[in-house]
């Protein structure tokens, strides 16, 4: 009923042992006992403890639902604290957490907080709610199925908490002659508050061109990327928190598996590593990708006026971190590459076809591996797909160092 990872069996321990001492642990302590956060830890900003507080509550539920259902002593943790109880079975207030794909209460609350940071960055409530109605009447053995392909499995499989980073944009204003804002300007070279700062400071005369919005957006295919992807990563009980590229800190690198969901264009702070071992090249616009070895173009026609029929284009790649983690890229030219790439990667038939690619061609996506998909678009809508280049990507290149690998 834990599941597989080992921080359930370790917080009931821990919270056995404080409750035979006759004390509540802080969360703080639990942090640093549980799962070995050291004073980095802001619960204000992390609310990891929390989570797996309230899952390990639901499973005591489920079991005491279930298997444990003769027993005439529960183990309970109340609502909002950190104490754990030894009640007779008729003095449970709570009633018993039910089967099924809609009522699990975790995942729906976990599902509610991604859809959040979506919709605070101007996503449509309506987007994020067709992804929750979809889910429902999709199989959960479906998903579950994905999530121990080679695709998923790393990220899956160990006790590491997972970060979805969603590319945004940062936009500034323009202003005009009597100082009002005349449009928005978007340039890859700013990408946050500091760039244009840093922008004016050797170019002064531009404070009177320019103004700082706080203004962010995504593009609306990365609210339908999302939701496949979590439909895969939720099949698992471990932490996941989703936050914009502007707010990704490189420190990141190393403490969780990054799952990147986006355009190529806002990859900012990733683009570096997602190129440095790659046969790709990003050509003259964001646009454009670039096999290195033939100079074959990839070229977008998403945004060009010549009808409604267009060629796009899905990088699929993935990596080992710097510290044991993994990296996994769902990035897309515009929206028909995006959302072909993040559907590649959540269906049973398109995943194969991607696995038998790798496989054909003799590489270890362990190692490291990147896909590119033409993807034909009608109307910002993706129809249908081929890959039409896929190669194994340098640890060694990415990071400069050697990848070790568990026995």
């Amino acid at each position: 009923m834990l599941g597989r990872s080992r921080f359930y069996a370790s917080l009931l321990e821990f919270l056995v042992t404080c409750a035979s001492q006759g004390r509540t642990p802080k969360e703080l302590e639990i942090a640093a006992e549980v799962f070995g956060r050291g004073s980095e830890f802001d619960p204000s900003q992390d609310s990891m403890v929390r989570v797996y507080a309230h899952n390990l509550r639901q499973k005591l539920q489920q079991f005491y639902a279930e298997a444990g259902s003769a027993e005439t002593q529960h183990l309970s943790i109340p609502k909002g604290e950190y104490r754990l109880m030894l009640v007779a079975a008729e003095e449970r207030n709570e009633a018993p957490v039910r089967r099924g794909f809609w009522q699990d209460e975790p995942r729906t609350l976990k599902l509610a907080a991604a859809t959040a940071v979506i919709l605070g960055l101007g996503i449509a409530a309506g987007m994020a709610l067709q992804g929750r109605l979809d889910a429902r009447s999709s199989s959960p053995s479906v998903y579950e199925q994905i999530a121990e392909s080679r695709v998923w499995r790393p990220l899956l499989d160990d006790n590491l908490p997972i970060l979805i980073v969603v590319g945004d944009y940062y936009i500034f204003g323009e202003l005009d002659t009597y100082g009002n804002v005349d449009r928005l300007v978007r340039e890859f070279s700013i990408n946050s508050s500091k760039d244009l700062d840093d922008l004016m400071m050797y170019q002064p005369e531009l404070a009177a061109r320019y103004m700082d919005l706080d203004l962010t957006y995504l593009p609306r295919s990365a609210a339908f990327a999302l939701r496949d992807v979590l439909r895969v990563l939720y099949t698992s009980d471990k932490p996941v928190r989703a936050i914009s590229m502007s707010e990704l800190n490189v420190a990141d690198f190393k403490t969780s598996h990054i799952v990147y969901v986006g355009y190529i264009s806002a990859l900012d702070k990733l683009l570096e590593f997602v190129f440095a071992s790659s046969e790709l090249a990003v050509g003259d616009t964001f646009d454009e990708l670039v096999e290195k070895s033939t100079g074959t173009v990839y070229a977008s026609g998403a945004g060009l006026p010549n009808g409604s029929n267009y060629l796009d284009y899905g990088l699929f790649s993935t990596f080992p971190g710097p510290a044991g983690n993994q990296f996994l890229i769902v990035a897309g030219t515009r929206d028909a590459g995006l959302m072909q790439t993040a559907q590649a990667l959540s269906e049973p038939i398109h995943l194969r076809v991607a696995e038998d690619a790798v496989a054909a061609k003799g590489l270890n996506a362990g190692g490291g591996v990147e896909i590119l998909f033409e993807v034909r678009g009608y109307d910002r809508t993706n129809l249908d797909a081929m890959i039409v280049h896929t190669s194994a990507l340098d640890y060694r290149a990415i990071w400069g160092g050697e990848l070790l690998l568990a026995n």
